[in-house]
């Protein structure tokens, strides 16, 4: 993979020019000129605008494609750009498409507009394929990275996450590998840890290209659903590095009380009920009515309660739908959890603005070479994922080389156990029993401990014969090897402990592998971990 010709501050801007309409190659041209003072003036540029394709008229999908090409220069790259929130057809698929899973239809025209680019390219030699999105953008061109596999560099900024089970129906071959994993192909019967762990895996080559970036206390990094997962390797954080993160509101926030108060874990219950009963009908209407109907419902709203309450089955409907509306809202409001978390949004209202494209530019213009960047790197012994700078990079390998040497020096332990203690020890026991059998043999006699007599006569009389000794015994010296009931359980362990080995080292080795990826540009930072794996 060659490095790309536009650096990630100027693809920061040209993801800005995103939210504007039909932006033009003299903007990308002024822009690359503007941020790398770079004239492409022998770079041949061509955009490609999905409104102008007509994809996404209907779903809200809105995206660009820029190709660069210059066969002298070796320069033939296409950087896809997908925009964020802007509409109410973005609203309506974050809750329906990333957040319950229920819709793929902004996704399936990312995709469309992706396959259109691709065969509307003049030449696929030696092609690069880069991706950028901020908020949604950021969720889609992730999500169609992962399915299309073709990407050496995505980047999301303030992205909001995939959404596993949205995967599972949106990639035909994520699915079956669910299905053949799991045995359903009912995906959300899956359980969260386990869906999860299987994206991972399914996606963990294309998830190494994929980085993410985002100023601390962005409000929608915080927010909880079923199914949310960031991938990937990198995680760059801009901003207020020691900013307390933004609530998230589909989380208890007195969690901590609910363990000791009855109360708070009644309100727990009622908080995590009024959640999920909240999902449950964005589901449902989705379902429903789809799109269309939540629009003309909100458009026209008093004509959808006339006609309704015309209608006896209508009239019963809005009879439930209020009662249990009200229910919800009476339990909403006598929730101290409910109370806090409303006090605790509304005390960190300005981190809103840390979501928005421009804040993330000003704070990554201002410390370009002062981000704190985070590592997703697996522990191979808990199996959880976890999140690491880079000084404890090296702390985490040498953790594992350690763990390495313990467990040969486990396996050496057992062996020698094995093959010198255990013998040393049988050969003391038969030491003791063939001076134990010597004594005896010397004096046999000893082996009759109370003597006996025997008389003969009748019962007035008689005679009493001589005292019954032994005279001479003899033992078998022959002594049978140890059972193969004592060294198997010490056999199946050292097989256990070496299998273990072979995992870390596999791990580790990966692990080095990819660090020295990461900062093949710092050999310094690369050479100080890794230099002991076996």
């Amino acid at each position: 993979m060659s490095k790309p010709t536009i650096n990630n501050q100027t693809r920061n801007y040209l993801t800005e020019l995103q939210y504007t309409d039909d932006f033009t190659v003299e903007d990308v041209k002024s822009i690359v000129k503007e941020q790398m003072n770079y004239v492409l003036n022998d770079v041949d540029v061509k955009i490609y605008h999905s409104n102008d394709l007509g994809i996404g008229t209907a779903s809200g999908f809105d995206g660009s494609a820029i190709h660069f090409y210059n066969k002298e220069d070796n320069i033939n790259e296409v950087y896809y750009i997908f925009r964020g929130t802007a509409k109410f057809e973005d609203i309506y698929y974050n809750a329906t498409g990333i957040a319950t899973a229920s819709n793929t239809e902004q996704i399936d025209d990312a995709e469309l507009f992706f396959d259109s680019v691709q065969n509307y390219l003049p030449s696929k030699e030696e092609l690069e394929l880069y991706g950028d999105g901020h908020s949604l953008g950021g969720h889609l061109i992730t999500s169609l990275a992962l399915k299309k596999q073709e990407f050496s560099d995505v980047r999301g900024l303030n992205d909001a996450p995939i959404n596993v089970y949205q995967m599972a129906s949106y990639d035909e071959e994520f699915g079956g590998f669910l299905e053949a994993s799991t045995g359903t192909n009912n995906y959300s019967n899956i359980k969260e840890e386990t869906i999860i762990a299987l994206a991972r895996d399914f996606y963990k080559e294309q998830s190494k290209v994929i980085s993410h970036t985002r100023v601390k206390g962005d409000p929608l990094y915080a927010q909880s659903f079923p199914g949310k997962l960031y991938i990937g390797q990198q995680i760059h954080y801009v901003g207020d590095l020691d900013i307390m993160d933004f609530p998230n509101i589909g989380e208890y926030p007195l969690t901590h009380l609910a363990k000791y108060s009855p109360i708070h874990y009644l309100d727990k219950l009622r908080y995590e009920s009024n959640v999920s009963a909240l999902f449950w009908m964005i589901r449902e209407t989705d379902q429903r009515v789809g799109m269309e109907g939540v629009q003309y419902t909100m458009t026209n709203w008093k004509e959808v309660l006339s006609q309704s309450a015309k209608r006896p089955e209508g009239r019963f409907a809005l009879f439930v739908g209020a009662h249990e509306l009200k229910n919800r809202a009476s339990s909403v409001l006598q929730s101290p959890g409910t109370w806090y978390q409303a006090y605790d949004v509304w005390s960190n209202l300005d981190l809103v603005h840390n979501h928005s494209l421009s804040t993330l530019i000003d704070y990554y213009n201002a410390q370009m070479h002062e981000k704190l960047t985070l590592f997703q790197v697996q522990d191979a012994i808990s199996g959880k994922y976890v999140m690491l700078n880079k000084s404890d990079l090296k702390e985490f390998s040498l953790r594992y080389e350690y763990a390495i040497e313990q467990k040969y020096q486990i396996v050496q332990d057992l062996r020698a156990f094995m093959h010198q203690e255990l013998d040393d020890l049988y050969d003391g026991v038969k030491r003791n029993l063939q001076t134990k059998m010597q004594a005896l043999e010397a004096s046999p006699g000893s082996l009759v401990s109370t003597p006996k007599r025997s008389y003969s006569g009748g019962v007035l009389g008689g005679s009493l014969s001589e005292f019954r000794t032994v005279e001479r015994v003899e033992f078998d010296r022959y002594f049978e090897p140890i059972d193969e009931s004592m060294t198997n359980p010490i056999n199946d362990v050292i097989v256990q402990v070496e299998n273990e080995i072979n995992h870390l080292e596999t791990f580790l080795s990966s692990f080095q592998a990819t660090y020295n990826e990461m900062f093949d540009t710092d050999q310094s930072i690369a050479s100080s971990i890794g230099i002991h794996a076996r």
